[in-house]
């Protein structure tokens, strides 16, 4: 009698040590949590003060347009699929460098995707402003009729204006002296209206298949309205 009510009282007394140390890891833990993300916190404001991060200038330089085909069907309805490749000059006014992840976006018409563009990963070095990027566009299947009928429905402000948005995420580091001080990601998403009749080529096409043609842009600005609104995440 004795035996079994010493090994219940045991048994109780294990039980309530176990709880007690379960509610201490579980204590401790959200104590580290808590002082990890005021820790990030504290980072991240002593950059933003005293880095005062400014936002990198992207230019546009050139646009090639390294390979087409078309493809035309009974129905009088065209497609296109074209790879084209974008030179940007990258500037960087802060103090400290940005170093860009590789990264793909989205191009959609009416919601639905017609392209992809190819990021690659770069660095930004600090105060730099002679940076070039090559940037690569893919239209697997445009359909190009249809582009044309839209745009003709258009009012008279909008009509020729091919539309399209441009989405996703590219990833950026702060980078001094070859250290990592803040992962942040960019959330991108660009309204981008142009008047295909107002673009011409330096080259003249009448072939099925070219490489290495260059696009020229008149100094109208109303033949491209790029509308891009930014969204940073840590």
């Amino acid at each position: 009698m004795d035996v079994s009510l010493h090994n219940s009282s045991y048994l109780c007394c294990q039980k309530l040590c176990h709880a007690f140390s379960f509610k201490r890891c579980s204590f401790f833990l959200l104590l580290f949590v808590t002082l990890a993300i005021v820790f990030l916190g504290v980072a991240a404001l002593i950059v933003i003060f005293i880095v005062k991060p400014q936002r990198p200038v992207f230019s546009l330089e050139t646009v090639s347009l390294d390979l087409y085909t078309l493809e035309a069907y009974s129905d009088s309805t065209l497609f296109l699929s074209s790879a084209i490749t974008l030179t940007l000059n990258a500037q960087n006014p802060n103090k400290v460098g940005i170093r860009y992840s590789p990264s793909h976006l989205e191009v959609l018409d009416g919601g639905l995707p017609i392209g992809t563009i190819q990021i690659p990963g770069f660095l930004q070095p600090a105060h730099s402003s002679n940076v070039s990027v090559e940037i690569r566009v893919l239209f697997p299947c445009l359909n190009v009729s249809q582009i044309v009928a839209e745009a003709s429905l258009q009012d008279d402000s909008r009509k020729n204006m091919f539309q399209m948005k441009i989405v996703g995420d590219v990833g950026a580091h702060l980078w001094v002296f070859h250290i990592i001080l803040l992962k942040i990601k960019v959330a991108l998403e660009c309204d981008i209206n142009i008047d295909y009749k107002e673009l011409t080529m330096k080259n003249e096409v009448h072939n099925i298949g070219v490489k290495h043609h260059t696009a020229s842009f008149p100094t109208n600005p109303n033949t491209i309205f790029i509308n891009c609104a930014l969204a940073l995440y840590i």
